[in-house]
Protein backbone atom coordinates (compact mmCIF):
# COMPACT_ATOMS: atom_id res chain seq x y z
CA UNK A 1 0.00 0.00 0.00
CA UNK A 2 1.47 3.16 -0.57
CA UNK A 3 2.43 5.93 1.67
CA UNK A 4 0.03 8.77 3.25
CA UNK A 5 -0.36 11.24 5.58
CA UNK A 6 -3.96 12.00 6.52
CA UNK A 7 -4.20 15.16 8.72
CA UNK A 8 -7.70 17.40 8.89
CA UNK A 9 -8.43 19.99 11.48
CA UNK A 10 -11.86 21.47 10.32
CA UNK A 11 -14.51 20.64 12.46
CA UNK A 12 -17.60 19.36 10.87
CA UNK A 13 -21.22 19.90 12.59
CA UNK A 14 -23.99 18.56 11.04
CA UNK A 15 -27.77 19.51 11.94
CA UNK A 16 -29.17 21.72 14.27
CA UNK A 17 -26.07 21.53 16.27
CA UNK A 18 -24.15 23.24 13.70
CA UNK A 19 -26.36 26.58 14.61
CA UNK A 20 -25.61 26.17 18.08
CA UNK A 21 -22.03 25.74 17.59
CA UNK A 22 -21.85 29.30 15.14
CA UNK A 23 -23.71 31.04 18.41
CA UNK A 24 -21.05 30.06 20.44
CA UNK A 25 -18.00 30.66 18.09
CA UNK A 26 -19.10 34.41 17.59
CA UNK A 27 -20.44 35.62 21.05
CA UNK A 28 -20.04 39.00 21.77
CA UNK A 29 -17.00 39.20 18.92
CA UNK A 30 -17.16 41.24 16.04
CA UNK A 31 -18.03 38.82 12.92
CA UNK A 32 -18.02 39.98 9.10
CA UNK A 33 -19.94 37.81 7.07
CA UNK A 34 -18.74 36.87 3.44
CA UNK A 35 -21.47 35.80 1.06
CA UNK A 36 -22.55 36.27 -2.59
CA UNK A 37 -25.93 37.66 -3.77
CA UNK A 38 -29.24 36.79 -3.70
CA UNK A 39 -29.32 33.57 -2.74
CA UNK A 40 -28.46 34.03 0.77
CA UNK A 41 -31.38 35.70 0.96
CA UNK A 42 -33.44 33.21 -1.07
CA UNK A 43 -32.87 30.36 1.15
CA UNK A 44 -32.78 32.01 4.72
CA UNK A 45 -29.17 31.71 5.43
CA UNK A 46 -28.56 35.35 5.53
CA UNK A 47 -31.28 36.16 7.76
CA UNK A 48 -30.68 33.38 10.23
CA UNK A 49 -27.01 34.06 10.40
CA UNK A 50 -27.99 38.01 11.55
CA UNK A 51 -30.14 36.53 14.12
CA UNK A 52 -27.69 34.22 15.93
CA UNK A 53 -25.51 37.56 15.61
CA UNK A 54 -27.75 39.27 17.61
CA UNK A 55 -28.45 36.74 20.06
CA UNK A 56 -24.65 35.75 20.78
CA UNK A 57 -24.32 39.64 21.36
CA UNK A 58 -22.04 39.82 18.39
CA UNK A 59 -21.97 42.67 15.89
CA UNK A 60 -21.67 41.81 12.20
CA UNK A 61 -20.29 43.40 9.56
CA UNK A 62 -21.35 42.31 5.92
CA UNK A 63 -19.28 41.94 2.43
CA UNK A 64 -21.84 40.61 0.00
CA UNK A 65 -21.82 40.26 -3.52
CA UNK A 66 -18.70 38.17 -4.05
CA UNK A 67 -19.62 35.99 -7.00
CA UNK A 68 -15.90 35.13 -8.09
CA UNK A 69 -13.02 34.70 -5.21
CA UNK A 70 -10.69 37.09 -7.22
CA UNK A 71 -7.39 39.59 -5.91
CA UNK A 72 -9.70 41.99 -6.25
CA UNK A 73 -12.50 40.79 -4.06
CA UNK A 74 -9.85 39.60 -1.26
CA UNK A 75 -8.36 42.63 -1.34
CA UNK A 76 -11.45 44.72 -0.58
CA UNK A 77 -12.43 42.43 2.52
CA UNK A 78 -8.91 42.22 3.92
CA UNK A 79 -9.32 46.31 4.14
CA UNK A 80 -12.72 46.12 5.24
CA UNK A 81 -11.87 43.53 8.09
CA UNK A 82 -8.91 45.46 9.30
CA UNK A 83 -10.64 48.40 9.06
CA UNK A 84 -13.38 47.13 11.23
CA UNK A 85 -11.06 45.24 13.59
CA UNK A 86 -12.78 41.88 12.31
CA UNK A 87 -12.18 38.96 15.30
CA UNK A 88 -13.96 36.16 13.64
CA UNK A 89 -15.08 35.45 9.59
CA UNK A 90 -18.32 33.37 8.09
CA UNK A 91 -18.07 32.36 4.51
CA UNK A 92 -21.46 31.67 3.80
CA UNK A 93 -22.76 30.27 0.55
CA UNK A 94 -20.30 28.12 -2.19
CA UNK A 95 -16.87 27.58 -3.38
CA UNK A 96 -16.39 31.92 -4.05
CA UNK A 97 -17.50 32.86 -1.02
CA UNK A 98 -15.52 30.57 1.01
CA UNK A 99 -12.67 30.80 -0.91
CA UNK A 100 -12.64 34.25 -0.42
CA UNK A 101 -13.50 34.10 3.03
CA UNK A 102 -10.44 31.83 4.27
CA UNK A 103 -8.24 34.18 2.04
CA UNK A 104 -9.50 37.20 4.23
CA UNK A 105 -9.26 35.14 7.24
CA UNK A 106 -5.31 35.17 6.76
CA UNK A 107 -5.21 37.70 4.93
CA UNK A 108 -6.27 40.40 7.44
CA UNK A 109 -3.33 39.31 10.15
CA UNK A 110 -0.07 39.44 7.56
CA UNK A 111 0.77 42.74 5.83
CA UNK A 112 2.04 41.34 3.01
CA UNK A 113 -0.67 39.30 2.42
CA UNK A 114 -0.72 40.87 -1.84
CA UNK A 115 2.44 39.09 -2.24
CA UNK A 116 1.48 35.79 -0.49
CA UNK A 117 -1.71 36.14 -3.52
CA UNK A 118 0.45 36.51 -6.27
CA UNK A 119 2.50 33.95 -5.53
CA UNK A 120 5.39 36.18 -5.46
CA UNK A 121 6.05 34.88 -1.35
CA UNK A 122 5.86 31.47 -0.05
CA UNK A 123 3.11 30.96 2.25
CA UNK A 124 5.16 31.20 5.64
CA UNK A 125 2.66 29.87 7.96
CA UNK A 126 -1.35 29.53 8.60
CA UNK A 127 -1.95 32.03 10.98
CA UNK A 128 -5.76 33.55 10.47
CA UNK A 129 -8.57 35.09 12.33
CA UNK A 130 -11.21 32.76 13.66
CA UNK A 131 -12.91 30.50 10.28
CA UNK A 132 -16.45 29.48 9.82
CA UNK A 133 -17.38 28.27 6.54
CA UNK A 134 -21.60 27.56 6.21
CA UNK A 135 -22.27 26.09 2.58
CA UNK A 136 -25.31 26.43 1.07
CA UNK A 137 -24.14 25.20 -2.35
CA UNK A 138 -22.77 21.67 -1.96
CA UNK A 139 -20.43 20.43 -4.70
CA UNK A 140 -16.90 21.66 -4.42
CA UNK A 141 -16.02 20.61 -1.18
CA UNK A 142 -14.30 24.22 -0.28
CA UNK A 143 -15.26 24.05 3.10
CA UNK A 144 -13.54 20.70 3.66
CA UNK A 145 -9.69 22.01 2.27
CA UNK A 146 -6.88 25.26 3.07
CA UNK A 147 -7.10 26.27 -0.31
CA UNK A 148 -8.39 29.72 -1.88
CA UNK A 149 -8.38 29.15 -5.22
CA UNK A 150 -8.01 32.70 -6.85
CA UNK A 151 -9.30 33.30 -10.55
CA UNK A 152 -6.33 34.58 -12.70
CA UNK A 153 -3.81 33.67 -10.18
CA UNK A 154 -0.63 31.35 -9.89
CA UNK A 155 -0.50 32.19 -6.38
CA UNK A 156 -3.30 31.95 -3.52
CA UNK A 157 -3.69 30.85 -0.12
CA UNK A 158 -2.76 27.22 0.71
CA UNK A 159 -3.26 25.07 4.46
CA UNK A 160 -5.32 27.70 5.84
CA UNK A 161 -8.23 25.76 7.27
CA UNK A 162 -11.80 26.34 8.81
CA UNK A 163 -12.27 26.52 12.18
CA UNK A 164 -16.05 24.84 11.61
CA UNK A 165 -17.72 23.66 8.43
CA UNK A 166 -21.40 24.23 9.73
CA UNK A 167 -23.63 21.30 7.38
CA UNK A 168 -27.34 22.76 7.94
CA UNK A 169 -29.57 20.96 5.16
CA UNK A 170 -32.19 23.42 5.31
CA UNK A 171 -29.97 26.05 3.83
CA UNK A 172 -29.82 24.61 0.65
CA UNK A 173 -33.51 23.77 0.12
CA UNK A 174 -34.20 26.53 -1.94
CA UNK A 175 -31.60 24.73 -4.56
CA UNK A 176 -33.20 24.02 -7.92
CA UNK A 177 -33.08 21.11 -9.79
CA UNK A 178 -30.73 22.43 -12.06
CA UNK A 179 -28.14 23.26 -9.27
CA UNK A 180 -28.60 20.33 -7.77
CA UNK A 181 -27.83 18.63 -10.94
CA UNK A 182 -24.70 20.68 -11.21
CA UNK A 183 -23.51 20.07 -7.61
CA UNK A 184 -24.26 16.35 -8.52
CA UNK A 185 -22.17 16.24 -11.45
CA UNK A 186 -19.13 18.40 -9.72
CA UNK A 187 -18.99 15.75 -7.11
CA UNK A 188 -19.30 13.10 -9.69
CA UNK A 189 -16.30 14.42 -11.25
CA UNK A 190 -14.02 15.90 -8.49
CA UNK A 191 -14.67 13.10 -6.16
CA UNK A 192 -14.44 10.48 -8.86
CA UNK A 193 -11.05 11.08 -10.59
CA UNK A 194 -9.60 9.54 -7.36
CA UNK A 195 -11.74 6.53 -7.42
CA UNK A 196 -9.97 4.52 -10.92
CA UNK A 197 -6.17 4.85 -9.70
CA UNK A 198 -6.62 4.60 -6.01
CA UNK A 199 -4.84 0.89 -4.76
CA UNK A 200 -5.78 1.35 -1.09
CA UNK A 201 -9.30 -0.55 -0.49
CA UNK A 202 -10.16 1.79 2.43
CA UNK A 203 -10.32 4.90 0.78
CA UNK A 204 -11.82 3.64 -2.63
CA UNK A 205 -14.32 1.84 -0.63
CA UNK A 206 -15.32 5.38 0.80
CA UNK A 207 -15.15 7.36 -2.12
CA UNK A 208 -17.12 4.66 -3.73
CA UNK A 209 -20.18 4.44 -0.97
CA UNK A 210 -20.20 8.42 -1.46
CA UNK A 211 -20.49 8.91 -4.84
CA UNK A 212 -23.26 5.98 -4.44
CA UNK A 213 -25.10 7.83 -1.68
CA UNK A 214 -24.91 11.27 -3.07
CA UNK A 215 -26.47 9.48 -6.50
CA UNK A 216 -28.98 8.37 -4.37
CA UNK A 217 -29.50 11.43 -2.91
CA UNK A 218 -30.02 13.81 -6.33
CA UNK A 219 -32.54 11.20 -7.63
CA UNK A 220 -34.74 11.62 -3.99
CA UNK A 221 -34.04 15.55 -4.62
CA UNK A 222 -35.26 15.85 -8.32
CA UNK A 223 -38.59 15.37 -6.80
CA UNK A 224 -38.16 16.39 -3.25
CA UNK A 225 -36.05 19.30 -3.45
CA UNK A 226 -36.79 19.54 1.05
CA UNK A 227 -35.69 15.79 1.75
CA UNK A 228 -33.56 16.76 4.76
CA UNK A 229 -31.84 13.29 4.84
CA UNK A 230 -31.03 13.81 1.07
CA UNK A 231 -29.69 17.29 1.60
CA UNK A 232 -27.48 16.16 4.37
CA UNK A 233 -26.40 13.94 2.18
CA UNK A 234 -25.16 15.91 -0.46
CA UNK A 235 -23.90 18.36 2.58
CA UNK A 236 -21.69 15.48 4.01
CA UNK A 237 -20.88 13.92 0.25
CA UNK A 238 -19.13 17.49 -0.84
CA UNK A 239 -17.34 17.73 2.66
CA UNK A 240 -15.74 13.98 2.00
CA UNK A 241 -14.77 15.18 -1.54
CA UNK A 242 -11.60 17.50 -0.36
CA UNK A 243 -11.30 15.73 3.32
CA UNK A 244 -8.46 14.05 2.44
CA UNK A 245 -10.09 10.96 3.28
CA UNK A 246 -10.51 9.70 -0.31
CA UNK A 247 -7.89 8.59 -3.20
CA UNK A 248 -5.13 8.35 -0.43
CA UNK A 249 -3.89 5.58 -2.64
CA UNK A 250 -3.93 6.91 -6.20
CA UNK A 251 -0.81 5.36 -8.43
CA UNK A 252 -1.58 7.73 -11.65
CA UNK A 253 -2.48 10.83 -12.65
CA UNK A 254 -4.41 10.16 -15.86
CA UNK A 255 -7.66 10.81 -14.45
CA UNK A 256 -6.70 14.57 -13.53
CA UNK A 257 -7.68 14.69 -17.28
CA UNK A 258 -10.80 15.25 -17.02
CA UNK A 259 -10.10 18.57 -15.50
CA UNK A 260 -8.24 19.40 -18.75
CA UNK A 261 -11.02 18.32 -20.46
CA UNK A 262 -13.44 20.68 -18.92
CA UNK A 263 -10.90 23.48 -19.66
CA UNK A 264 -11.12 23.22 -23.05
CA UNK A 265 -14.37 24.68 -23.58
CA UNK A 266 -13.61 27.18 -21.06
CA UNK A 267 -10.93 28.57 -22.86
CA UNK A 268 -12.56 28.23 -26.27
CA UNK A 269 -16.13 29.37 -24.81
CA UNK A 270 -15.91 30.75 -22.02
CA UNK A 271 -18.33 28.79 -19.84
CA UNK A 272 -17.92 28.36 -16.04
CA UNK A 273 -16.37 25.42 -14.36
CA UNK A 274 -19.76 23.45 -13.50
CA UNK A 275 -21.27 23.68 -16.87
CA UNK A 276 -18.08 22.52 -18.36
CA UNK A 277 -17.50 19.57 -16.18
CA UNK A 278 -20.95 18.56 -16.40
CA UNK A 279 -21.38 18.90 -20.44
CA UNK A 280 -17.64 17.03 -21.12
CA UNK A 281 -18.35 14.25 -18.09
CA UNK A 282 -19.85 11.45 -19.22
CA UNK A 283 -17.67 11.92 -22.93
CA UNK A 284 -14.53 11.91 -21.06
CA UNK A 285 -15.76 8.84 -19.34
CA UNK A 286 -16.06 7.13 -22.86
CA UNK A 287 -12.47 8.35 -24.06
CA UNK A 288 -10.90 6.76 -20.70
CA UNK A 289 -12.54 3.57 -21.22
CA UNK A 290 -10.27 3.76 -24.77
CA UNK A 291 -7.50 4.00 -22.69
CA UNK A 292 -7.79 2.57 -18.84
CA UNK A 293 -10.76 -0.16 -19.97
CA UNK A 294 -11.03 -2.43 -16.86
CA UNK A 295 -10.65 1.09 -15.20
CA UNK A 296 -13.31 2.47 -16.54
CA UNK A 297 -15.66 -0.63 -16.21
CA UNK A 298 -15.31 -1.27 -12.62
CA UNK A 299 -15.99 2.53 -11.92
CA UNK A 300 -19.37 2.34 -13.98
CA UNK A 301 -20.57 -1.00 -12.39
CA UNK A 302 -19.40 0.27 -8.75
CA UNK A 303 -20.11 3.60 -8.88
CA UNK A 304 -23.09 4.06 -11.72
CA UNK A 305 -24.79 1.03 -11.17
CA UNK A 306 -24.09 -1.57 -14.62
CA UNK A 307 -24.17 -5.01 -13.66
CA UNK A 308 -21.62 -6.65 -12.35
CA UNK A 309 -21.77 -9.13 -14.88
CA UNK A 310 -21.00 -6.59 -18.05
CA UNK A 311 -18.11 -6.20 -20.27
CA UNK A 312 -16.48 -3.03 -20.85
CA UNK A 313 -18.44 -1.81 -23.64
CA UNK A 314 -22.06 -2.52 -21.66
CA UNK A 315 -21.01 -1.13 -18.50
CA UNK A 316 -19.48 2.23 -19.89
CA UNK A 317 -22.50 2.61 -22.37
CA UNK A 318 -24.93 1.97 -18.65
CA UNK A 319 -22.24 4.69 -17.25
CA UNK A 320 -22.98 7.29 -20.11
CA UNK A 321 -26.66 7.01 -20.04
CA UNK A 322 -26.46 6.91 -16.38
CA UNK A 323 -24.51 10.65 -16.33
CA UNK A 324 -26.37 12.03 -19.09
CA UNK A 325 -29.23 11.00 -17.12
CA UNK A 326 -28.66 13.21 -14.09
CA UNK A 327 -28.32 16.35 -17.07
CA UNK A 328 -31.84 15.43 -18.38
CA UNK A 329 -32.89 15.37 -14.90
CA UNK A 330 -31.86 18.38 -13.63
CA UNK A 331 -33.20 19.87 -16.97
CA UNK A 332 -29.31 20.84 -17.74
CA UNK A 333 -28.64 21.31 -21.60
CA UNK A 334 -26.80 17.74 -22.86
CA UNK A 335 -25.32 18.92 -26.32
CA UNK A 336 -23.07 22.25 -26.70
CA UNK A 337 -24.47 24.28 -29.55
CA UNK A 338 -21.60 25.53 -31.08
CA UNK A 339 -18.66 23.16 -31.45
CA UNK A 340 -15.19 24.84 -31.33
CA UNK A 341 -12.80 24.44 -34.29
CA UNK A 342 -10.11 22.27 -34.56
CA UNK A 343 -7.68 24.67 -34.11
CA UNK A 344 -9.71 26.24 -30.95
CA UNK A 345 -9.25 23.39 -29.25
CA UNK A 346 -6.00 22.76 -30.45
CA UNK A 347 -4.92 26.02 -29.30
CA UNK A 348 -6.50 25.45 -25.66
CA UNK A 349 -4.78 22.03 -25.32
CA UNK A 350 -1.40 24.11 -24.94
CA UNK A 351 -3.26 25.96 -21.48
CA UNK A 352 -4.58 22.15 -19.77
CA UNK A 353 -2.31 20.40 -18.26
CA UNK A 354 -3.04 16.81 -18.95
CA UNK A 355 -1.44 15.03 -21.80
CA UNK A 356 -3.42 11.72 -21.18
CA UNK A 357 -5.19 12.26 -24.74
CA UNK A 358 -3.69 13.72 -28.03
CA UNK A 359 -4.71 16.89 -29.43
CA UNK A 360 -7.06 15.10 -32.23
CA UNK A 361 -8.55 12.94 -29.41
CA UNK A 362 -9.17 16.08 -27.48
CA UNK A 363 -11.04 17.32 -30.08
CA UNK A 364 -13.19 14.39 -31.21
CA UNK A 365 -14.29 14.31 -27.06
CA UNK A 366 -15.39 17.75 -27.73
CA UNK A 367 -16.82 17.48 -30.86
CA UNK A 368 -18.63 14.37 -29.12
CA UNK A 369 -20.88 17.07 -27.04
CA UNK A 370 -22.36 18.30 -30.03
CA UNK A 371 -24.61 15.07 -30.20
CA UNK A 372 -26.42 13.11 -27.38
CA UNK A 373 -24.98 9.67 -29.34
CA UNK A 374 -23.00 7.47 -27.58
CA UNK A 375 -19.63 8.25 -28.82
CA UNK A 376 -18.48 4.57 -28.88
CA UNK A 377 -15.26 2.55 -27.91
CA UNK A 378 -12.15 1.96 -30.06
CA UNK A 379 -13.33 -1.31 -31.52
CA UNK A 380 -17.21 -0.34 -32.18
Amino acid sequence: MKDFTFYNPVTAVFGDEALATLRCAIEEAKAMIVYGSASAQRNGSLGKVREIVTEAGATLVEYGGVSQCTYDAIAEGTALARKEQVQVVIGLGGASAMDTAKAIAFCAVHDDFDRYLTGELAQRNDEKLRLILVPTYPSTGSEANGVSDIMGYAGGIHGVFADYALLYPPFTYSLDKRNTAYGAMVMLAQTGYRYFTDANPISRGCTGASLRAMLGAFDILVDSPEDYDARGTMLWASFMETSGMLGLGMEGNWTYSIFSAAGLLRFTRGTVYRENLAMVYPRWLVFAARHHPEDVRRFCIDVLGASPDSGVREAVEHGYDRSMGILRRGCLPTTLSDIPTFDEVADATHKVSSREFTVEEYYEMVRACGTEAFPGLVDD
